[in-house]
């Protein structure tokens, strides 16, 4: 016997269908903008916005509507503990972002919560023509869920934003680690998973165990976390999670609160949440290749390479290689004014990532024709149609390429810098893709650190400087370009060797 939700949904469907047989018959010819059903329930008030408060599949569930739609429908689908600090959310919605919600609570992400899920995804979707790649949005207990479907439909998620979540239910709420966990909820999370406490100490059902299919995927992964946490340990839970995501070659960015604990969730500024989210969860499908090492180049609408060898002839100074793309060729004049009697300086600057094998065909053409004593490099800011894993497994092969063919040069890793949007307005703001670039400077870190290499961090230089900036938020103005070249040509001079510095005088 059909319950009336779903007489509703059922008339929903006829409906539309019934819409677009008439549509078809009538022989118009020029279509309109698509019409999709409005929600269900009692409407209300979220912050200013329209909210919806309905049953479905036994469940019950919020959406809540931007004022202005984006285009394409993306959405943000909140876990657990809906309007809870909701900073992030009431930020998305004011980006035409939908906020969605469905109660499983007391269902410890177990596979009736997967299935619930799966059910309210293809209503939002199929029904209301919701984007097919939701970000995904879990605080605490709602890490398990979040996690949990997100393995089962890696194909279905744009990103995930997980905040003091739960990695693991053998901490919490099974309290096995340092934590107390909750006795009560053990109970139900061992009745809602249908196992014994013995089976449960040993199942793979957790998001620790479940991480490969996300990595494939390439879907990336943002973390809040209050260092602590008491309640649901970092060192038992995202800690483990981090590791074991970066070890398959997945994209993981966590974000320490020093001396918090569990308690507050979100940020008191959410801009890096908003800004990762707006960078990866506007919902699109593409995902990312399953072989990453097979994977065909990315190819951009206009490519270039442009090489520069000052006094190729000459030996009498220690000569400079900086790498970069359209940023570096900006300040290179300047540098090598600044460098002028001290170094002869060279270029290679390009539109092409480390992810395209052609990149290391230019590099590689130009370091072995000339032995560099210090070597500038920078990549990132282009091959935006690549994954942060992929960018992860090509950055060793670029330190690898430097150390072969110039392994006595010193290298300095300069790190990408932000975009903004209206940098020369009132009100200048980061670009989504800022988000994507403290990811891969925090991916290069990961192998620069531990290599002992030089920073020189021009990402720090300009992220509080919109008025170094071009109108075109990416590229830097006069003022921005004699900042960049007093702080590289610094950089630089502090690692010429003492031999160099001899050959110098």
């Amino acid at each position: 016997m059909r319950t009336a939700e779903h007489r509703n949904v059922f008339s929903v469907i006829l409906s539309i269908l019934f819409s677009a047989m008439m549509f078809s018959l009538s022989g118009v010819a020029e279509a309109g903008p698509v019409e999709f059903p409005l929600f269900p329930g009692a409407r209300s008030s979220f912050h200013s916005y329209d909210r919806y408060d309905f049953t479905y599949a036994g469940r019950a569930c919020i959406v809540v509507v931007p004022k202005t739609i984006a285009a394409g429908k993306p959405w943000i689908w909140r876990a657990r503990f809906f309007g809870h600090e909701p900073q992030t959310d009431v930020a998305l919605l004011e980006k035409g972002f939908h906020v969605a919600y469905i109660d499983v609570a007391g269902l410890f992400g177990a596979p009736q919560a997967v299935a619930l899920w799966d059910q309210f995804h293809a209503y939002l979707t199929q029904i209301h023509g919701f984007a097919q790649l939701p970000a995904l949005e879990g605080m605490s207990r709602g890490g398990l869920i979040i996690y949990n479907w997100a393995a089962k439909n890696p194909d279905k998620v744009a990103c995930i934003y997980a905040d003091a979540p739960v990695c693991d239910f053998k901490s919490w709420p099974g309290g096995k680690g340092t934590g107390p966990g909750s006795a009560t909820d053990w109970t139900k999370c061992l009745q809602a998973y249908g196992v014994t406490e013995a089976q449960a100490l040993t199942a793979t059902c957790n998001p620790i165990d479940q991480l490969e299919p996300l990595a494939r995927a390439g879907v990336p992964l943002l973390h809040v976390v209050g260092d602590a946490d008491e309640v649901v340990p970092v060192a038992e839970n995202t800690a483990i999670l981090e590791q074991r995501y970066q070890a398959l070659g997945g994209s993981i960015r966590v974000i320490h609160k020093p001396g918090i604990g569990h308690h507050p969730h979100s940020l008191e500024d959410p801009a890096p949440i908003v800004q990762f989210i707006l960078a990866h969860g506007r919902g699109d499908t593409y995902v990312a290749p399953t072989n990453l090492e097979a994977t065909e180049a990315v190819r951009e609408r206009i490519e270039w390479c442009d090489i520069w060898i000052t006094n190729a002839e000459k030996h009498d100074l220690p000569r400079v290689l900086l790498i970069g793309d359209s940023i570096a060729r900006g300040y290179f004049g300047g540098v090598e004014k600044a460098l002028e009697g001290q170094a002869n300086c060279a270029r290679l600057t390009t539109s092409r990532c480390i992810c395209d094998p052609v990149f290391f065909d230019e590099l590689e053409m130009v370091l072995r024709q000339y032995a560099f004593d210090v070597i500038h490099f920078n990549n990132g800011l282009h091959g935006w149609g690549y994954t942060e894993a992929q960018y992860r497994k090509a950055f060793p092969k670029l330190l690898d390429t430097l150390r072969r063919e110039n392994p006595n040069a010193q290298l300095i890793w300069a790190t990408i810098t932000p975009v903004w949007v209206g940098a020369n307005d009132d009100s200048p703001r980061l670009d989504g893709k800022t988000e994507r670039v403290r990811q891969r400077n925090d991916i290069a870190m990961e192998f620069v650190r531990p290599a002992g290499l030089a920073v020189d961090d021009l990402f720090a230089l300009a992220i509080d400087h919109p008025d170094y900036y071009s109108p075109d938020g990416v590229h830097f103005n006069n003022e921005g370009k004699t900042a960049q070249v007093r702080q590289v040509a610094r950089s630089i001079l502090a690692q010429l060797t003492p031999r160099a510095s001899e050959k110098a005088h």
